[in-house]
Parts: structure tokens; sequence; C-alpha cells
């Protein structure tokens, strides 16, 4: 796999968790959205949830994939990453909810409180905190968000292999 190709898939992986976060922030917290019904709240939120945890899903892969253009300096940091998500559930989540309506291991559909307990894993029974892990608005600090580690991958590979905004859309 080449560094450009990292470089990319990087940055877009980046804008998907920032859309995600934020767009869940605003659906939850946008006066524009205070009218909006509680089933469609409940809709919203689960379209944020169900695209954030399918973007998560994705590291192990991207990890597998590209680790070998990643700068040494942030290898830690993508192995961390890793760890953390497979704690949270998310390929398991993605697997048994979003990504399918049926639980092989169990041969039925998961219950809506089996949803919700696993969702409770996903993101730590702590909506808010879950977003900020992703992506803190206020400052994504390396290494204690989702956005500053794939920024910072990102940033490193592009000044190790002189890639800039221009081999974006190359």
């Amino acid at each position: 796999m080449t560094a450009v190709e990292a470089f990319r898939f990087l940055n877009d992986y980046v804008g998907d968790l920032v859309a995600g976060t934020r767009s869940l922030e605003l659906f939850e917290t946008f006066p524009l959205f205070s009218n909006v019904s509680d089933s469609m709240r409940v809709v919203l939120r689960r379209m944020c949830l169900s695209h954030l945890v399918v973007t998560l899903s994705k590291w192990g892969e991207v990890y597998d994939r590209y680790r070998d253009v990643f700068p040494d300096d942030v290898l830690q940091p993508c192995r961390d990453l890793r760890k953390e998500l497979d704690r949270r559930g998310v390929r398991n989540f993605r697997n048994t909810v979003v990504g399918h309506i049926w639980d092989k291991k169990l041969r039925r559909p998961l219950t809506v409180s089996e949803v919700e307990s696993r969702l409770g894993l996903v993101i730590g029974n702590d909506l808010a905190s879950f977003r900020t892990w992703i992506n803190n608005p206020a400052g994504n600090e390396f290494p204690y968000t989702v956005v500053a580690v794939c920024e910072r991958i990102r940033d490193r590979i592009g000044e190790q292999h002189g890639l800039g905004s221009a081999d974006l859309l190359a």
C-alpha cells in the first residue's frame, strides 16, 4: 500500500469522524431541532451512531493495510486505538447491530435491551464523552482523541513523503 493512499484515506477518515460527531451534537443540541419529535430524534441519533460505528470499525483494516507506511513515532497510538476499539466492542456492534439484523451466535435478532447494552459498551454509557473521545471541538489533543491520532498519522505521512493538500485530490 502506498503512502499517498494512506494519506488520502486518513484525510477522508478524519472528515467522516468529524461529520458524524458534529451531526450528532447538532441533532442533540441545536435549537432548530428542538421541535423534532422524540421518535425522529432517536432515528437521527441512530443514523449518526451507525455512521460513527462503521467508520470506527474500519480502523483495524486501516492499521493492517497501511501500518508499513505509518511513521514509527505514531505506531503505539495506532495500536492503542485498535485495542480501545476492541475493548469497546465496536466491530461486534457493527456486525450484530449496525450491519445486520440477525445475531449469528444467538440465532435471532437482538432485543432492544440487548442493543442498548451493547451500545452502552461502545459509548461507555456516556454519549457526550464518546463524542469528545472521537472528536473534541474544543481541541483535538494527540493522543487523546481518535481524530487527533488520525490527523497526526496523516500529517507525519505527509511530512515523510512530501505530501500536501494538492495530493488529496490528485
